[in-house]
């Protein structure tokens, strides 16, 4: 018999979440199976920009090592947008022309749960932008992709993860930071709100880090046609900038 895995170690999203290729390489040995592992070289995702996955993976601070071409002559449509309701409503046109787009947030907002089982909370608050939108509907969220309602609202990592749309608009709230002064990003504890998703990570703050940095990674590439990014900490938003330009300048 033979299983076929398909893997990216970088798209775990909570500590108890299995599969990794040493979890199942260290099994497969357990039961004397030969083991054969196969790179994807290429994809399909972003317009095809395996340079821009190669930059996420640089600017996110995942893997440092990644040599990164410039992809912005690419057909990939990404931009940093300073309002994240001018991010709302690049979305909202897209649907309009009848293209498949969504919003997206990481998990910095709570989630209200009594009467809110249709998105009636807007728990995605922004106040100073005067921006607030729900979380998608507990009650379709396995549908909530293809929901007409859905453009109202704004999609988490765990109704999102493995879906793809032509454009997202990602929200990169304050659980994920940057400190200038030791050029770390790093996560926030206390404004990351999935508490499962943090549980026991407390004194572990580099893991907490690692899955915080997986969300967004897999957020910003869901898009197949484009992405549309608002950075909520101001550290981080002039980190991005500031890498963008080194891109366009190819100084790293």
């Amino acid at each position: 018999m033979c299983e076929h895995f398909f893997i990216d170690d970088n798209q775990k999203i909570r500590p108890e979440d299995i599969g990794s290729v040493e979890n199942i390489t260290s099994i497969a040995r357990k039961f004397n199976s030969e083991v054969y592992k196969f790179k994807l070289e290429t994809q399909f995702r972003c317009s095809g920009a395996d340079s821009y996955i190669d930059w996420l993976d640089y600017v996110f601070q995942i893997d440092k090592s990644k040599k990164v071409s410039n992809w912005q002559n690419t057909d990939l449509d990404f931009r940093l947008i300073d309002d994240p309701n001018d991010v709302y409503h690049l979305i909202k046109n897209w649907v309009s022309q009848g293209l498949k787009a969504r919003m997206l947030a990481g998990y910095a907002w709570k989630w209200t749960k009594e009467g809110n089982a249709n998105a009636e909370v807007e728990d995605v608050c922004i106040p100073e932008y005067g921006f607030c939108m729900p979380w998608n509907s507990r009650s379709s969220r396995t549908t909530w992709a293809d929901d007409d309602e859905g453009i109202n609202q704004i999609g988490c990592i765990h109704t999102s993860q493995g879906l793809e749309f032509d454009y997202v608009g990602v929200i990169i709230g304050k659980d994920l930071r940057y400190n200038e002064w030791s050029n770390e990003i790093y996560a926030d504890w206390n404004s990351y709100k999935d508490n499962a998703g943090k549980k026991g990570l407390k004194l572990k703050p580099q893991m907490l880090t690692n899955l915080v940095k997986n969300i967004y990674k897999t957020l910003l590439t869901r898009g197949l046609k484009g992405c549309y990014v608002f950075i909520y900490d101001e550290g981080l938003k002039k980190y991005f900038k500031k890498e963008l330009e080194k891109l366009k300048s190819k100084h790293f």
